[in-house]
Parts: structure tokens; C-alpha cells; sequence
């Protein structure tokens, strides 16, 4: 699944929350464990639980896909899984904001599950993985305006968002190995 794909989903079930949030918080969910998507899959119900949306339930499926193929694929540890950002089809600029989002919306899942106390991150004995969540802070803090189109700035994205994969491949590692 790519990010176009998922993004006419999402505005066909006229959803707020864009893709690269919702799956940088799937990835946070996943890496520490967790089954709690709710902050992050909507429900296919309405508020009333009287109706279905058609629309809202295509894209649940597709996150639920989602969500099996990326478990998956950290499980196996080999990083073949990519991140849910604009293509290179798209500007240095629009792919550094979606590299911002997804880091916030990584950022957001260790909120939501350390205020759920469904984890805790002891900066002693988890210090790498702390380390990658104050990086992941930094880079969702990203001015994606003062980017230029330059080759320098491509690869610079481009290593920002391999150092975004490996650290997740490890904050995977770190915590599903403790439970």
C-alpha cells in the first residue's frame, strides 16, 4: 500500500487525521507491543453505533492490512517495511512534512500508551530507545519551508528517513524482546 492510495481512502471517509500520522502511530503501537489502534483506526460505527460508513470501513480494512503486513515485517527484522510518506514523485518538501508528521504521529502513540500506562520507557535501561524518541521529536519539529529543491537537501531526506526506519527496527527490538 502507498501513500496515495491510502490518502484517497482516507478523504473518501472524510477523516481529519492524515495518513503519515495515523501510520506513524500504528508503528508506535507496534513496536511496543500493544493491540490499542483505537487512537488511530476509526471505528466503522458511527458515534450512535447505528450506522456503518462504507467509506470509514474500506479504509479501516486497508490500516488493518496494514498494520498485519508492517507487524510482519519487523518481526522479521530484515527492514522491509517503508513509511507511509509522500512517494519521490512528490516535492523535497512535501516528503520532509510527511517525514515531520509521521514522526509526531509516532510521538503521539508513546503519549497516548504511556498516559494508557501501557508502557513505560526508563531512560536507564531503554537509553537507546530514548534516545531515537528525542531524535523522532527533533525531526517532527522539522521546518519543511527552509528545504530547498537542492541534491544536498534530497539526500539529507533521504538518510533522515533511513535513520527514521532503522530506529524504529530497534525500538522494535528493544521492547518486543523484554515482554
Amino acid at each position: 500500500m502507498d501513500y496515495d492510495y491510502l490518502d484517497e481512502l482516507r478523504k473518501n471517509a472524510s477523516l481529519d487525521m492524515s495518513v503519515t500520522e495515523t501510520h506513524g502511530g500504528i508503528f508506535c503501537i507496534l513496536c511496543f507491543g500493544s493491540d490499542r489502534f483505537e487512537e488511530f483506526i476509526p471505528s466503522d460505527r458511527s458515534d450512535d453505533t447505528t450506522s456503518i460508513s462504507l467509506q470509514i470501513k474500506e479504509y479501516r480494512e486497508a490500516l488493518s492490512d496494514l498494520v498485519t503486513q508492517d507487524d510482519r515485517s519487523l518481526g522479521e527484522g530484515g527492514l522491509d517495511f517503508e513509511l507511509i510518506i509522500p512517494s519521490d514523485s512528490y516535492s523535497v518538501v512535501e516528503r520532509a512534512e510527511g517525514l515531520s508528521i509521521w514522526c509526531q504521529g509516532f510521538l503521539d502513540g508513546v503519549t497516548f500508551l504511556m498516559a494508557e500506562q501501557i508502557i513505560e520507557i526508563d531512560r536507564n535501561k531503554s537509553k537507546e530507545s530514548f534516545e531515537i524518541i528525542e531524535d523522532f521529536t527533533q525531526i517532527s519539529r522539522l521546518d519543511p519551508h527552509s528545504i530547498k529543491e537542492e541534491v544536498d537537501d534530497e539526500l539529507a531526506l533521504m538518510e533522515l528517513i533511513e535513520f527514521v526506519r532503522l530506529g524504529v527496527q530497534m525500538i522494535y527490538d528493544d521492547f518486543r524482546v523484554k515482554q
